[in-house]
Order: C-alpha cells, then structure tokens, then sequence
C-alpha cells in the first residue's frame, strides 16, 4: 500500500511539472489505471491535468515561435546605397532612388581669340526618380548650377518594352545629346550640338527592343516660358534606331532623328557655338538672332559601332530655317569620334544610347581603374548666303579615368583647327581643361 502510495504522488507530480515526455507520462497513467493502482476518479483527473498542460506548453510554444518570427521577420523595404540611395519594397510595387552628379571644371586657353582662363561648376544636380504601383515612374531633376529643372516627367510602363511619357523632358534626336553628359566620351559634346533639340514640355511614346527602338512625341515649349497673351511655340519630334548587331563588346548602331519646331511667338532662332569647352563661356561660331523665322526642321544622320574596348560615334545634322519674306537658311555639322579602353572594358549600349563605364577592376580592389583614350573631329557651319556665323572645325584629345563607378576624371585638349567668317574669323583657339565628377 506504502508503494502505490508513492507510485501515485510520483505520476501526480510528473502530471504537475510535466517534466517528461507527455507520451511517457500518458503511458505511465494507464499502467497505472490496468494495474488498479489508481482509481477511476483518480485516472480521470490525471488525465485531464495532462492533457491541460499539454495545451499550455504548445500555447506558449505558438506565442514563443509567434514571437521569434515577428522579430526575425525581414523588412518590407530593401534599402541599397549601391550607386545612390535607393529604397524599393520587396514585392516591386515602389521604388525610389536619390540620385544626381557633380561636375567640377578647369580650363586654360591659348591661342586667339582671347579666352580667360578658369573653373567653373559644369553641372550640379539632384533628382529623385522611381516607381509607383509598378507600371508608372516619375522622376523630377534640378540644375543648381543655373536653377532650372531639367527633367519633371511622369511614364506609364505597364506595356512590355512601351513607355509612355509626360512632362518636360529631352526632344528624341541626336545620339550625341540623348547620351547623359556623364557617359559622354569627352567633356563636351561635339560642334554640331549646337542643334541640340533641348528639352520642352511634351507628350512622347517609346518603343525600345534589343535590336530597334522608336520614339515619337509632341512638344509644346520647354519649363518656366510662357508666351503670355500669344501661343507659346510648339513642335514635334522622333528618333528611330536600329542595331542589327548588339550583344555585350559587340555594336552596330544606325540612327535617324528629325526634329520640327513652329518658333512662335517670337519668330526669332539663334545658333552658337564653344570651342567645346564651358568655362569661357566665348563663342567662337554664332549666327546672331535671325529673325522672321517661322519654323524649323533638323535632320540627323547617326552611326555607332562597338567592338571590344573600341568604339566608333558618328553623326551629320543639317538645319533649316523657313523664313518669311527673306531668303531660308540651311546650316550642317558632322563629327568623328572614337575611343579605346587600354584596360579591356567595352562602352554598355542599351535602347539606342551608351551607358556608363563600370571597371573591370575597381582602385581599392587591386585593380588601377578603366583608362580610355579618345580622339574626335567635329565641324560646323552657320554660313548661309548673307549669314556669317562662322564655319569651325576642331581636333580633340581625350583621356579618361574611372578609379570606381561613380568616379570619373578627364582631360582633354582641343585644337580649333581654323574659324571661316564671323566675328573671330581667320582664329585658332587652344584648349587643355580637365574635370572632376561624381555621379551617383
């Protein structure tokens, strides 16, 4: 009797603690209960203080593992400061990314005409950009350089290889220009930028494959113009690209961009142009305001061709001006450029358009960097009849070096080979300047 005794205050204690097994200790009960060691009552009441513990202890396993995953549960927003702050939530329904570039300009002029050496900030801006709801993007830059906006658009993505865009943004035309300044291959574009579309407020869509891309839109004028009580001007224009060749290292690139501009309300144009350098600010072409000009119509021609760390750009633009009672006016410029990375990278090409240098082997990593070395020859002409604003043509040197992917530091010589009429007709200006930026 003393022996049962103790063999129930054991299984009651078990039951208590719950310190074994609770399949160990069911199994014990019911040896028991066979063995008339504990009576009915008894077996009942152990049985349900057992299976009450056994509720508690998975309750308060469900709480701990409840507990355990809520803390270790990740972030519904990944954050990344891999080339600029960006935030994106893990389902890719938004995004944001804080982004802009710093250019950083020094220049020493030789020759005629006289051109004051010095410095100047190039560019300064930032912008943020991303996406909402997956299919619509948006992005808005600012220029503190001269406080302007430059980019304010919103596009509808949700078309596979379609893009939609409205706001104020670049006119598709010229390789050259649709290119960001900091993926260009020198400083400074080439001569005929000097008919540049710009950027307007505008309507554009796009269509953009791996070996053609299209682009279509209407403009009105660009940010911050108003024409008060009269229409301000308005125009249109399309940039078609094709690239029967296109895998990494390896390009061809054919382009066709037409641009059209109705120049109201001022009826007035003006092109001039740099001895591609910014810091002077003197220009050594310049048709001067022509006036009764009605619209205008650009043409441009574009060839690109990539193979391995050697690239090949070239584009010929021509420019028309329709004119009301005195004669049209038509002027042209064409460049040549090329470039060669002596440590192996090859210039990305993607939607009709370069990208920017990542090295091979980063500075910090045991690597010196990519070095490219680049050469070009531009030329311009603003002379049309009774026009005189000077033909130039010009030589360029160029050396760039990109230690880390936001880093770039360049140096370049130009040579203004001869100016043919205009204000500095018959000069040959010197150019060595060299720059700083970070973009990110």
């Amino acid at each position: 009797m003393l022996f049962k005794k103790h063999l129930l205050t054991a299984a009651i204690g078990l039951s208590l603690s719950f310190s074994v097994q609770a399949s160990e200790l069911e199994t014990l009960i019911n040896m028991l209960h066979e063995n008339g060691m504990v009576t009915d009552e008894q077996y009942g009441r152990l049985m349900g203080e057992l299976a009450e513990n056994k509720a508690t202890k998975e309750q308060e396993k469900a709480e701990i593992n409840e507990k355990l995953a809520e803390a270790t549960k990740p972030s519904d927003i990944e954050i990344s400061t891999n080339g600029g702050l960006s935030l994106k939530t893990r389902d890719g329904q938004f995004s944001t990314k804080v982004g802009g570039r710093l250019q950083v300009d020094a220049a020493a002029y030789g020759g005629s005409p006289d051109m004051g050496d010095g410095t100047d900030i190039r560019r300064a801006r930032l912008y943020i950009a991303g996406q909402l709801y997956r299919d619509w993007g948006y992005k808005l830059e600012y220029e503190f350089d001269n406080d302007s906006i430059t980019d304010a658009f919103i596009s509808y993505d949700g078309f596979e290889n379609y893009q939609i865009m409205a706001g104020h943004f670049k006119d598709p035309f010229s390789l050259d220009y649709m290119i960001s300044a900091n993926n260009t291959m020198f400083m400074e574009r080439a001569l005929p930028t000097a008919f540049n579309a710009g950027r307007h407020m505008g309507l554009m869509g796009a269509r953009n494959s791996q070996y053609w891309t299209l682009a279509a839109g209407l403009f009105g004028d660009n940010v911050g113009n108003t024409g008060g009580a009269e229409d301000e001007g308005w125009g249109w224009s399309s940039r078609g690209t094709l690239s029967p060749v296109n895998e990494p290292g390896k390009v061809v690139h054919f382009g066709l961009g037409l641009n059209y501009r109705d120049l109201q309300p001022s009826n007035e144009v003006r092109f001039s142009q740099a001895p591609e350098s910014g810091v002077s600010g003197v220009r050594i072409v310049d048709t001067s305001t022509l006036t009764n000009a009605d619209t205008m119509l650009k043409t441009g021609l574009e060839f690109a061709t990539v193979m391995g760390p050697f690239t090949a750009q070239a584009e010929y633009i021509r420019t028309s001006v329709e004119r009301d009672n005195i004669s049209d006016a038509d002027f042209d410029g064409w460049y040549l450029q090329s470039s060669y990375f002596l440590t192996g990278e090859s210039r990305p090409y993607k939607n009709g358009v370069f990208g920017g240098i990542k090295p091979d082997r980063r500075v910090g990593d045991g690597g010196i960097g990519a070095w490219e070395v680049a050469m070009r020859y531009s030329s311009l002409d603003l002379n049309d009849g009774a026009i005189e604003g000077g033909e130039a043509d010009s030589m360029t040197l160029g050396l760039n070096w990109y230690p880390v992917p936001m880093l770039r530091f360049s140096a370049n010589y130009v040579h203004v080979l001869d100016v043919d009429g205009g204000t500095f007709d018959g000069q040959e200006p010197d150019v060595f300047q060299v720059r700083s930026q970070w973009a990110f």
